[in-house]
Formats: C-alpha cells, structure tokens, sequence
C-alpha cells in the first residue's frame, strides 16, 4: 500500500517539475520582434530603449521585458560596468505609474551575435528590490515613455 502512495505521489509531482514558468514573450527574447520606446536619447551617453511582452498585471502595473541599446557602447559598458563585449542589455521591467516606482530584474547582457554574457552586472540594476525613479536615469526614460501615454504603447500579440 505505501509503495502504491509513493507511485501515485512520484506521477502527480513528476508533471509540476518539468513546467516553467514563463514571463512574458520569454522565448527566443534576444532576436525577437522589439517595439521602440519613444526617440532615442541623444549624447554619448544616450541610448534607445525597446519593448517587448508588454502587459498590464492585475496591481495596474506595466510589466515588459525592456532592450537597452547604447549610443556609446564603450561608454555604456564603462559607466554600468558590464562585462567585455556587451552590446546591448535587457532587464525584465515592472513600472508602476501611480507610485512613481521602477522594479527592473533579470538583466542579462548581450554580446554582437546575440549570445548572453556572463559576468557582473549589478551597476545597471538598482539596489532596492523597487527603485524610486530618479531625474536622468534610464529608468526615468522608460517610466516617461510607458506612464506619459499608455495609450501610445506598442501592443503585443500574446495579451
């Protein structure tokens, strides 16, 4: 009867291991179709900001995958001290627009040819789990963008 209970307990569980939970527009992130946030900013430490998977979650919050495309990318990699040879970064981003609050994780760094880098990449990711928005940030560019005009943002097929 036990070895019954262990089987029936191992066949119900077994399922559960192999899903995954996937965020939005998770799969193939990296050469998908990437809708541009508002104009790129100018300068050499400007940069143009793309969207993709954007939703509004049941909080009223904004939550998208966001791809960060520096003008300078020397500069860039400099500045956030990224690892060598990263071209473009992109960070999972949960915007709440009545709070004036900014939640950005999961930030991975891309190379050229699109592959992921390893490395440090603690100096583009704010420290505190939720990050106030603060006056010439990247994070004050895409809270500008996505709480301005919701409206105008780009739709996403998987909503």
């Amino acid at each position: 009867m036990r070895f019954i209970f262990i089987l029936l307990a191992a066949a119900f569980a077994l399922p559960a291991l192999g899903q995954e939970t996937k965020t939005p527009a998770s799969e193939n992130r990296p050469t998908a179709n990437w809708s541009k946030l508002g104009p790129t900013i100018e300068g050499p430490r400007g940069f143009t900001l793309s969207s993709l998977g954007i939703r509004l979650n049941r909080n009223a919050q904004y939550e998208m995958w966001v791809k960060i495309v520096p003008n300078d990318v020397g500069l860039f990699v400099r500045r956030y001290d990224l690892p060598r040879g990263t071209q473009y970064v992109q960070q999972y981003a949960t915007v709440d627009c009545e709070k004036k609050v900014l939640l950005l994780e999961r930030t991975i760094a891309f190379d050229l040819s699109h592959k992921s880098l390893e490395g440090r990449l603690t100096g583009i990711t704010p420290s505190s789990r939720k990050d106030a928005v603060k006056p010439g940030s990247i994070g004050e560019a895409l809270f500008k963008y996505v709480c301005s005009d919701p409206n105008s943002l780009p739709k996403d097929d998987n909503e």
